[in-house]
C-alpha cells in the first residue's frame, strides 16, 4: 500500500494512492483538492499501476520537482521519494506487510549472547546490568526458544500479538532526563544530498570514544542521548516524517546497519513495515524478520539485544538471519504507558556490535519514538474530523454533526441514501432580480451573506439540514440526516421565525423592505450523500422537493408561510392555518390543496 504524506498550513496530511490515477490540484474534481495559489487546478497525476508509482505534471504554472529536480513527462519514483507540488513537499512511502516481513522460519534466541529486558525495569530507572536470558529475572514466556523448539508461532491471537492489557490511564508521558542534567546541546539538524532517499541527520553531540569508554561515561552519555532525542521528537510533525526521523535517530545514535520500524492501527491489526531502510539510504530487499522476536517483544514487553545471532545452535542454515550475514540484533516494543503500537528494530551483520549501553538508549527511543507517533496520530485525526466539521456544517446545526460524526449510520462523516418521511422547505426573496438592478456585486454579495447567513441559523435552531442554496432561495430539510417524528412542526415553526427574523433585518438595513415566499410540503424523499467518487454533497430527491418549490413559486404570495395538505395533516393545534383552496401544479395530474400558516398560539 502506498500513501503521499504531506502537511498543509501546518497540518499533517496523508493520501492512500488507488489503483490507476491520482491528480492533485486545486479543482474540486480532484482526488486530491489543495486549495493554493501555488497549485494549478490540475497540477499533477501520479499512477499508481502493477505495483510502481510514477508521476507527472499535468501543465501546471509552477511545475513539479522529484527530489529537488523539475521532471518532464512520467517518473518513476520510489519509496522515500520526495516531490514538490507548487509549495508543499509530498513523500511516498510503502507499507509492508506483516506476512511480507516476518518469518516464522527461525528461532534466534542463545542464553549466553542474548539478552533480554522487561520494559518495566526500563521504567524504573534500573542502573545495574540488564538480566540475561540465563538468570531469574525474565520470565520463561519471554523465551521463545525454551517454550517451543518448532517453528511454530507463540502467540494465538489475531497477528500473532496479544492484546494490551488493561490501561488504567490513556494520558501520553513524555519519558525526560532526569532533574538537575545539563547537556547544553541543541539538536542540529539539516539535510545531506545523497543516493536514495533523503534523511535527516540529527547531531546527537555523541563523542566517539563514548560508546565504549567504560561505566563513567555511561550515565552521562545516556542522559545526553535521552535529551537530544526528547528534544528532537517532541514537536508534532506529520506521521510519516515523524518514522522517518525515528530511524534516522537510529542511524545516529547506534552502529546499526539497517533498521526497521513497524506499526499495527489497532491490537487486533497486523503489523505493516512503515520504514525499511540501510544506513546508505537505500531500502533493502527481500527483508524479513524473526516473527518470535517481534511476537515475544510486543507480548511480553521485552527487549532484546542478540550480540551474535550465529550461535544460535536451533538456527536453519537457510534462514534470513543467515542468509542475510545478520550477526547482531536489537528489537524493542514501541510503548506508551500499556499500549503496545508495534516494534523498533535495528541490526548489523556484524558480531558484538550492540552492547548493553545501546539496549538502553534504543529502548528509550522506541519509548520516545510511541509518544510522538501517538501524537502525530492524534494531529491527524484532529485534521481529518476538523476536515469533516467543516464540510458538514455546512448543512447541519452544531448538534446535529455531533451526533453524524458519533453515529453508526454514517461512513467516515457520510451518510448513505435512504428514503425518509420528511419536511421540505423552500424560500425565495421576492422581486431579487430587480432589486439588484441598482446595487453593486459586492452589495449584493453583502446583502445576500447577511440574510443567508440569518435565516440558516434559524433553520439549524429547529434541528433542520440546509439541503443548498440557489441563487436567492434556500432549501431546508427536516427530518434528516436523522428520524424527527415531529419534522412538519419543526419546518413550520423555523418559517414562523425566518418572517421575524426578516421583518428585523429589514429595520436594521438602509434600502428597500426585502420580502419573501415560503412553502413546506411533506412526505417521503431520498436524502443522502448523492454526486460522483470525486465529489458528494447531502441532498433531497423526489416529488416531495418539486412539489414544495411549485407551492413556492406558484401559489405562495409575498410575506405568506404555504403549506401542503400532508404538512397540515402532521400539525397540531398550536399553529393557526387557513385554506387557500386546490391549485393545479405544473409536473402534476391531480390538484393540491394549500394552506397559510397566520401564526402560531403564542404570537401576539
Amino acid at each position: 500500500m502506498f500513501t503521499l504524506s504531506y502537511a498543509e498550513a501546518g497540518m499533517p496530511g496523508a493520501q492512500r494512492l488507488k489503483e490507476g490515477e491520482t491528480l492533485i490540484g486545486r479543482a474540486p474534481a480532484c482526488d486530491l483538492v489543495i486549495n493554493a495559489p501555488t497549485i494549478s487546478r490540475q497540477h499533477a497525476r501520479v499512477r499508481l499501476k502493477d505495483g510502481k508509482v510514477s508521476i507527472s505534471d499535468a501543465g501546471s504554472t509552477y511545475g513539479t520537482l522529484v527530489n529537488g529536480t523539475a521532471i518532464k513527462g512520467e517518473h518513476e519514483l520510489q519509496p522515500g521519494d520526495s516531490f514538490i507540488v507548487g509549495h508543499l513537499q509530498f513523500t511516498l512511502t510503502k507499507d509492508v506487510q506483516e506476512s511480507e516481513v516476518l518469518s516464522d522460519s527461525h528461532q534466534v534466541f542463545e542464553e549466553s549472547h542474548t539478552i533480554v529486558r522487561k520494559i518495566d525495569d526500563f521504567g524504573r530507572g534500573a542502573t545495574g546490568p540488564p538480566p540475561d536470558i540465563g538468570s531469574s529475572a525474565p520470565t520463561p514466556a519471554a523465551i521463545p526458544g525454551k517454550l517451543a523448539a518448532s517453528n511454530v508461532p507463540v502467540a494465538h491471537t489475531p497477528g500473532g500479538l496479544a492484546p494490551p492489557g488493561p490501561t488504567t490511564s490513556r494520558r501520553t508521558v513524555m519519558p525526560t532526563a532526569p532533574a538537575g542534567s545539563q547537556t547544553g546541546l541543541v539538536p542540529v539538524v539539516d539535510r545531506e544530498r545523497r543516493k536514495g532517499p533523503e534523511r535527516r541527520k540529527v547531531n546527537l553531540g555523541r563523542a566517539a570514544g563514548d560508546r565504549r569508554s567504560g561505566r563513567d561515561r555511561r550515565g552521562g552519555r545516556l542522559l545526553r542521548l535521552l535529551s537530544d532525542i526528547s528534544k528532537t521528537l517532541v514537536t508534532v510533525q506529520p506521521l510519516e516524517q515523524v518514522l522517518a526521523l525515528v530511524v534516522d535517530l537510529v542511524f545516529d545514535a547506534l552502529p546499526a546497519d539497517r533498521a526497521f520500524l513497524l506499526l499495527r492501527e489497532s491490537w487486533d491489526q497486523p503489523l505493516s513495515a512503515r520504514v525499511m531502510r540501510a544506513r546508505d539510504g537505500s531500502v533493502p530487499g527481500n527483508v524479513t524478520i524473526s516473527r518470535t522476536v517481534v511476537s515475544t517483544v510486543m507480548r511480553d514487553r521485552v527487549a532484546i539485544l542478540a550480540k551474535d545471532a550465529r550461535y544460535d545452535a536451533r538456527l536453519d542454515a537457510s534462514s534470513s538471519i543467515q542468509s542475510m550475514n545478520i550477526r547482531s540484533f536489537m528489537c524493542a516494543p514501541l510503548w506508551n504507558r500499556n499500549d503496545v503500537i508495534g516494534v523498533l528494530y535495528c541490526d548489523n551483520p556484524r558480531s558484538k556490535q550492540f552492547v548493553e549501553d545501546d539496549l538502553e538508549v534504543f529502548t528509550a527511543l522506541s519509548n520516545y519514538a510511541a509518544v510522538a507517533i501517538e501524537q502525530a496520530r492524534l494531529s491527524q485525526q484532529l485534521l481529518e474530523e476538523t476536515k469533516k466539521r467543516e464540510r458538514l456544517q455546512r448543512y447541519h446545526s452544531p448538534g446535529v454533526v455531533n451526533r453524524i460524526l458519533h453515529s453508526e449510520a454514517s461512513i467516515e462523516g457520510r451518510f448513505i441514501t435512504q428514503e425518509r418521511e420528511i419536511s421540505v422547505m423552500f424560500t425565495d426573496i421576492v422581486g431579487f432580480t430587480k432589486l439588484c438592478e441598482h446595487m453593486a456585486p459586492a452589495a449584493i454579495g453583502e446583502l445576500l451573506n447577511d440574510y443567508f447567513g440569518r435565516m440558516s441559523d434559524i433553520v439549524f435552531e429547529h434541528e433542520g439540514t440546509l439541503d443548498k442554496f440557489i441563487g436567492d432561495a434556500i432549501l431546508a430539510v427536516f427530518g434528516a440526516p436523522f428520524d424527527q417524528p415531529d419534522h412538519a412542526e419543526k419546518a413550520v415553526a423555523a418559517a414562523l421565525d425566518m418572517r421575524k427574523e426578516l421583518a428585523r433585518f429589514n429595520a436594521e438595513r438602509d434600502g428597500p423592505p426585502i420580502r419573501m415566499r415560503v412553502a413546506i410540503n411533506s412526505g417521503r424523499a431520498l436524502t443522502g450523500d448523492i454526486g460522483s467518487s470525486k465529489r458528494k454533497e447531502f441532498t433531497t430527491l423526489g416529488d416531495v422537493v418539486n412539489t414544495a418549490s411549485r407551492l413556492e413559486s406558484s401559489v405562495a404570495q409575498p410575506d405568506q408561510i404555504v403549506i401542503s395538505e400532508t404538512t397540515r395533516a402532521r400539525l397540531g393545534a398550536y399553529f393557526h392555518v387557513t385554506s387557500l383552496g386546490s391549485f393545479a401544479i405544473r409536473g402534476r395530474d391531480s390538484a393540491v390543496e394549500a394552506f397559510e400558516v397566520t401564526g402560531s398560539s403564542d404570537t401576539s
